[in-house]
């Protein structure tokens, strides 16, 4: 393999690049990608050439200001409204970050061919595709009458959150060279180039975009085969001419006839993909170069982790904003880094997380209604409030724990029994054994494969509880005081069921929420690189495997793309012979 001469040296300092060199791999795959700048549609005009890369085989790639439209209305235009660049400005970086892919792609393809191996195996091929035909299909329900994306992850085959899914780490192991000093060891990336992605195959072979068979390509006929047949019903059909008609105006000046038009379309998305997973190849490549070693260092993380400590103990300890500490920590604790403990005379409770489960009453709000506008009166609302909680005290659903789905119901009073037998014995065992009951048996699913689970906190006497909001209760607020035992509790204790005002309640302690460190308003936590090792231990959740170092590690490996930190960028331009952009064809862009 050829190597990386100038490993970690090229870094970029400005976050304007970094946001740049992401959104232009996560492209728009919708058709609209040429009226933001300009309204022209003639070809010349389009298919001007605004930029030319000569490498050192003699090979061009030429760049057109259809592709330079494409990007800046994607992404440039942040250049202008989030940075303060010009139009020119923001147009010239635009050209050099779709520069900066070319080459990455080129580079690539070198080092495949230098390794004798073709660029995908069957396995990405028929990833390829898949991906393909779902973006396509994706932008074609766009233009369905009254079609809403879903929220969350479409791509997710896990949308219900009773269904428990821990947390996959991006960190394999921290590591210790000879001097001591520590490092992030990344997990494998094999897995994440779809190395194993089901293969698929037909008469044809494997599922291969590109694939030519006597001057026909296969695999594209049969994409478009499949999405044309879905026009048979009157909904799809209309939607498929519209997707066709904005095809056609954004591209009026191709000379193409009949079903030539949708295939075009779905080659442009393909070739958008393509190039997106062959720049994800190459961060497989430094990092096999490199030891999967991450660019982000162990002192990166202790030095973030310090400064969002150090911001709170300024404002919570040094400002004395007890108040703006308890309502923090109660509704937004993972953006809580320092806890103000009952010490020093601070006005502070003492705060710890709690696993709620909860069983819904239905119907209560319609009582209520009823109450409020005078059809029923308070005491005939109490009676039959009173008869709701007996009927749903016999129907507390029970979850698949494949699907999430309900499947069964049982009574709270069997439920209690169920707990009382299986949450017992060690802390593991107490924990693993809850989770179930938390995840299957409770209709809140808002803690549910959460970084963090509820907090709750006792006054500094001892005599109050604190408890955010939706938990006021009386009856709440004596299970979690009780639950707290003066300072006593220990995680996997449990609280009877109890009866609430909107529904049956039970409780599980699920840690202190606590400082890691003696912390001043001067605390370095890099000073020691071993404190890595606490935040590699330290959960954020008991039912989950998620530490605070994933926590940080996603954090500035999300804000670093680790992809263009890990790369040299001045050592692919030195692979160039040239890299020309051709002024007198953007100006008129500015």
């Amino acid at each position: 393999m050829q190597g990386f001469p100038y490993l970690q040296k090229w870094r970029f300092n400005v976050k304007k690049k970094i946001l740049s060199l992401l959104l232009v791999f996560m492209m728009c795959f919708s058709v609209f990608t040429g009226c933001a700048l300009v309204e022209r549609k003639d070809e010349k005009y389009y298919e001007a050439v605004v930029a030319t890369i000569t490498y050192q085989d003699n090979s061009t790639q030429e760049i057109t200001k259809r592709e330079l439209i494409t990007a800046f209305n994607s992404y440039g235009y942040n250049y202008v409204q989030n940075y303060g660049q010009t139009t020119e400005q923001a147009v010239k970086t635009t050209i050099e970050t779709i520069v900066e892919k070319y080459l990455t792609i080129k580079d690539v393809k070198d080092r495949y061919e230098a390794m004798g191996k073709e660029l995908f195996d069957a396995s990405e091929k028929s990833y390829l595709w898949d991906s393909t035909y779902d973006a396509v299909l994706s932008n074609l329900k766009s233009y369905l009458e009254g079609y809403e994306e879903p929220e969350g992850d479409s791509s997710s085959t896990n949308t219900d959150a009773s269904v428990f899914t821990d947390y996959s780490s991006q960190i394999d192991s921290l590591v210790q060279d000879e001097n001591g000093n520590w490092a992030i060891k990344k997990k494998n990336t094999d897995t994440a180039i779809r190395g194993n992605y089901t293969v698929h195959s037909n008469e044809y072979g494997n599922f291969d975009f590109e694939l030519e068979v006597d001057g026909e390509y296969p695999f594209q006929d049969l994409m478009f085969e499949n999405i044309y047949a879905m026009t048979e019903e009157k909904a799809w059909s209309v939607a498929y001419n519209r997707y066709l008609e904005d095809i056609k105006d954004n591209y009026s000046y191709k000379n193409l006839k009949g079903d030539e038009w949708f295939k075009f379309e779905i080659n442009r998305v393909y070739e958008i993909l393509r190039d997106n997973y062959i720049v994800e190849k190459y961060e497989d490549l430094y990092n096999k170069a490199n030891g999967d070693i991450s660019n982000v260092t162990v002192t990166d993380v202790l030095k973030a982790y310090s400064q969002r400590v150090r911001v709170d103990y300024t404002n919570y300890v040094m400002e004395e904003n007890f108040s703006s500490f308890e309502s923090s920590v109660l509704t937004d604790i993972a953006n809580v880094d320092y806890i103000v403990e009952n010490k020093d005379n601070a006005s502070a409770g003492n705060y710890f997380y709690v696993a709620p489960i909860k069983i819904s009453v239905d119907g209560l709000s319609e009582l209520q209604t009823q109450r409020d506008n005078g059809e029923i009166s308070n005491a005939q609302y109490n009676i039959e409030v009173q008869k709701l909680f007996d009927r749903n005290k016999e129907l507390v659903s029970v979850r698949n724990a494949e699907t999430g789905k309900v499947e069964d119901t049982i009574s709270v009073n069997t439920l209690e029994t169920y707990l009382q037998r299986d949450v017992k014995g060690s802390t593991e065992n107490k924990v693993e054994q809850y989770r179930k009951y938390f995840y299957l048996y409770n209709d809140d699913d808002t803690y549910k494969n959460a970084d963090y689970n509820a907090v709750f906190g006792v006054n500094a006497s001892g005599t109050e509880a604190i408890t955010p909001e939706g938990y006021e209760d009386e009856a709440i607020q004596e299970a979690i005081l009780k639950l707290y035992n003066d300072g006593n509790a220990e995680i996997g204790d449990m609280s009877e069921i109890v009866q609430a005002d909107d529904g049956f309640y039970v409780f599980f302690y699920a840690g202190k929420v606590q400082n890691l460190f003696d912390v001043t308003s001067s605390f370095d936590a890099s000073s020691d690189q071993e404190n890595i090792k606490i935040l590699a231990s330290t959960k954020l959740n008991v039912f989950s495997s998620k530490t605070l170092l994933d926590l940080l590690y996603d954090e500035l490996a999300s804000d670093n793309f680790s992809v263009f930190q890990n790369m040299d960028m001045n050592d692919l331009r030195d692979k160039t012979k040239s890299i020309e952009i051709h002024t007198e064809n953007i100006k008129d862009l500015y």
